[in-house]
């Protein structure tokens, strides 16, 4: 079982509501590329889900709605999607942004992934897009989207797999601290080891992060001891493009929350060096037609059983 104490779940949570309340407004700023990354991991969560015409959908870790908006277009006027967040911000914009569009089946909660305040058997399908690996008890949220599926409902849930994969998530800590002589101590984008290593026989420490959950049937075997059946997997190359390099740039600076913490002390010429360098590394996904910079994505689903 992935577990951490119980006070410090408490702290990380209120640290990640902080953290997200923050970055809510630049996220959303670069969601158009964000949606282009994900699209086709998207389409395959929600088919894996089996939302359709009519379904009662939630959306579980959902950002600002976006894939929420999505899922509500499939369930239709005789359905619901219900976007869940633990980050106040992020509910008011996807609010917002629903409201705005004209989306009248969707609502959205703060609500807290592994402590669901809904009835049991309510939802005929639940999905996830990039949330899951960032929960201190994956386990637990899990159980708790197992008990508020209906019989028969399914989850789908999208993460990253690991770091090799993904290499743009550790490249730029890693040269920050290269700079500043700082110690290789982890944070949400560089996985300690106990992250990256599981053993389905034995309770582990967790250690939330980007790429958590991606270790190959890692994922799937948290899915089967919550009790899900029918689960697949599904691994896609998702490469993640931006018109420049610099754009890129700008995006890590807006949302790399754990960026501006590890810079955080140092003075406006010290930072703009550092992140120079940087620049200069991310230069070698540049491509004839702008960046693009490799990305590997896990599709996970499961099934509720019938007879639960």
């Amino acid at each position: 079982m992935t577990q951490t104490s119980n006070l410090s779940n408490a702290a990380y949570k209120q640290i990640e509501i902080e953290e997200w309340d923050q970055a809510a407004a630049a996220w959303h700023k670069w969601i158009p590329v964000i949606n282009a990354f994900v699209s086709v991991a998207t389409d395959i969560m929600l088919d894996q889900a089996g939302v359709e015409t009519g379904n009662q959908v939630l959306d579980i870790t959902a950002g600002d709605g976006s894939q929420s908006i999505m899922a509500a277009e499939r369930a239709g006027k005789t359905g619901s999607v219900l976007a869940t967040d633990i980050s106040p911000a992020f509910v008011k914009l996807a609010r917002h942004i629903a409201q705005t569009q004209g989306v009248t089946n969707m609502t959205a909660e703060v609500m807290d992934a592994e402590n669901l305040a809904l009835q049991d058997n309510s939802f005929d399908a639940a999905i996830s897009r990039l949330g899951m690996m960032f929960l201190p008890d994956p386990l637990r949220g899990l159980q708790e989207i197992h008990r508020v599926l209906k019989p028969a409902g399914a989850f789908a849930a999208i993460v990253y797999t690991t770091p090799d994969k993904t290499p743009f998530f550790t490249q730029s800590p890693q040269i920050i601290r290269e700079q500043l002589n700082l110690p290789e101590t982890p944070t949400k984008e560089t996985p300690t080891k106990v992250a990256l290593t599981h053993t389905s026989t034995a309770p582990q420490a967790h250690q939330p992060g980007p790429f958590a959950l991606g270790t190959p049937d890692f994922f799937a075997d948290l899915f089967a001891q919550a009790g899900f059946v029918n689960i697949e997997q599904e691994i896609i190359e998702a490469p993640l493009r931006f018109d420049t390099t610099e754009d890129f740039i700008q995006w890590r600076r807006d949302v790399a929350i754990s960026h501006k913490t590890m810079l955080a002390g140092q003075d406006t010429e010290t930072q703009e060096r550092i992140w120079q360098e940087i620049t200069k590394a991310m230069r070698q996904y540049e491509t004839s037609d702008g960046f693009e910079t490799p990305t590997e994505l896990l599709i996970c689903s499961g099934q509720k059983s019938v007879n639960s």
